[in-house]
């Protein structure tokens, strides 16, 4: 579990590994990536046009990750979440406890490789994802990948609250907010 158990109750904030888990397939991409530019490089010899098409793609790639890893972190950096399963609450940066009761849904927002559960990506974005506790009251609390890396599996643990999926190619609340 990504979270700490401290008196049943499991807390989760933004950790080093959670972000790495995220970011890896980027910086791992990004090895690969030049070392085969090098590799050719060293042994083809690279035309402009073979290196410009490999830095526009690979920018494209870059941008979208870095953005949503900067709107995630700036959202949760500070926070803290607790899940007490033995008195019914969560706990949201311990000013703000909510019941059980008054979550309507939980919306989880993730790429189509969640959805299906598989393990190929193909993208470096694809490791983003975050749920959306919404309240019955109409508020809403963002929780996202880097401070609960399997996110379904930890939501799922809340009896009595319904979860609903929806892909998203980029999952990001501000997109989202945008667009939906």
């Amino acid at each position: 579990m990504d979270g700490i158990l401290v008196d049943n109750n499991m807390k989760y904030k933004i950790t080093f590994k959670n972000q790495f888990k995220a970011i890896e397939f980027l910086i791992y991409g990004s090895i690969l990536f030049f070392g085969l530019g090098y590799f050719l490089y060293r042994t083809e010899g690279l035309s402009r046009d073979l290196i410009s098409f490999f830095s526009v793609y690979y920018i494209i790639l870059l941008i979208p990750t870095i953005l949503i890893h900067f709107e995630y972190y700036l959202r949760n950096k500070n926070d803290l979440f607790i899940i007490d399963l033995h008195q019914k609450i969560i706990s949201y940066n311990t000013t703000l406890s909510i019941h059980f009761s008054e979550i309507e849904k939980i919306v989880l927002y993730m790429p189509p490789v969640w959805h299906r559960k598989g393990s190929i990506r193909f993208l470096p974005f694809e490791d983003y994802r975050y749920a959306a506790i919404e309240l019955k009251s109409g508020k809403r609390h963002i929780i996202t990948c880097l401070m609960i890396y399997d996110l379904e599996k930890i939501m799922s643990t809340i009896p009595g609250v319904t979860i609903q999926k929806k892909k998203r190619l980029i999952a990001s609340p501000f997109l989202d907010q945008l667009l939906f």
